[in-house]
């Protein structure tokens, strides 16, 4: 009976015991300005945005924080680097890493931590994917013109209480990115100055108390994980053309779905070099071309027929808008 007991002594240090393993987290904060707060850590299996304060008592730009993180919680979990929250939900604070191979789009571009077997220092630049604690260049910033018509709304939120834009870039938190509409037209505006190479958004009325709701279908959407919404590439400044509330293209046009309509003809479909457009009415009508996140590609104004050049333009799928005055028609068209 002894031998046993002492045996069983003997095997409790390797049993029922999870080891913890301080990790240090290190980001280079050379391409931000840092707030009144400073730098924290959190989100994901952290907590809150406030969830780590971090330090940078010798001034170098570096914030750092040691953590005593199990495994089995930490590994493969999210989290997120915060740039001077002001509380636990300031997530609008957050680094912005939307587009970038180090930010998960199934959770809200949060970084995912890496499997952790000992004691060890992660090295992070702010806003960026670099693991040796330096940082690229930035990008130049670009100003994105947003836009959305609300003539075309028909919720029951307040329109008048007001009109925004959330996304990746505002960490969604509501209400940072109003939008203005002093001509009274109906056309909410903003424009937004922005570093990185994509966005997630959607446009929300009041605060949070109604928003857009898209499914895949829609064409002008990414979807990440469980989260579809509008999705924009961008390399220099750009005026994205107004929305309808809730559409791919203006208001009463909906581009997830063909219009079936006798006046116009877009053939053929899929095209390669051009794109032949019809009108049996004779009138005087307008033709549109749009990528599939909504900029302007090419338009022009015919009578009878007219013939677009689509040979230099990359392959993928375009929105054809064609109207006449009394008739509109929306196709999507695939360029092989």
């Amino acid at each position: 009976m002894k031998k046993i007991y002492f045996t069983c002594l003997m095997m409790l240090p390797f049993i029922g015991f999870a080891q913890n393993y301080n990790v240090t987290l290190s980001v280079n904060a050379e391409n931000i300005t840092v707030g009144p707060n400073g730098v924290y850590a959190g989100g994901g299996f952290l907590g809150g945005s406030d969830a780590y304060p971090m330090d940078d008592s010798d001034s170098d730009g570096v914030w750092v924080v040691t953590l005593s993180l199990d495994p089995t919680t930490a590994n493969g979990g999210n989290f997120i680097f915060l740039n001077s929250p002001t509380g636990a939900a300031d997530w609008a604070t957050k680094e912005v890493l939307a587009g970038l191979p180090c930010g998960d789009p199934a959770n809200y571009d949060d970084r995912t931590m890496p499997t952790i077997t000992a004691d060890t220092t992660l090295l992070f630049c702010y806003g960026a994917c670099t693991t040796d604690g330096t940082c690229p260049t930035p990008p130049s910033p670009k100003d994105i013109t947003l836009s959305v018509d609300m003539n075309c709304y028909t919720g029951t939120a307040t329109v008048a209480n007001g009109v925004y834009v959330n996304g990746t870039f505002n960490g969604w938190n509501g209400t940072s990115d109003p939008m203005d509409d002093s001509d009274g037209d109906g056309v909410y505006t903003v424009t937004l100055t922005l570093t990185a190479p994509s966005i997630e958004y959607k446009f929300t009325v009041d605060g949070w108390t109604d928003q857009e709701f898209f499914d895949t279908t829609y064409l002008c959407t990414k979807t990440s994980g469980a989260f579809t919404n509008r999705f924009l590439e961008s390399s220099a400044d750009t005026t994205v053309p107004a929305f309808g509330w809730n559409e791919c293209g203006p208001c009463a046009t909906n581009v997830g779905i063909t219009e079936e309509l006798s006046s116009f003809t877009v053939k053929p479909n899929p095209a390669s070099d051009v794109l032949f457009i019809e009108n049996t009415t004779g009138t005087t009508s307008n033709v549109t071309v749009y990528s599939i996140t909504g900029a302007l590609v090419m338009s022009e104004r015919f009578e009878n027929e007219s013939i677009l050049d689509v040979a230099s333009l990359p392959r993928g799928m375009y929105i054809v808008r064609m109207e006449n005055g009394l008739e509109e028609k929306v196709v999507r068209v695939a360029l092989k």
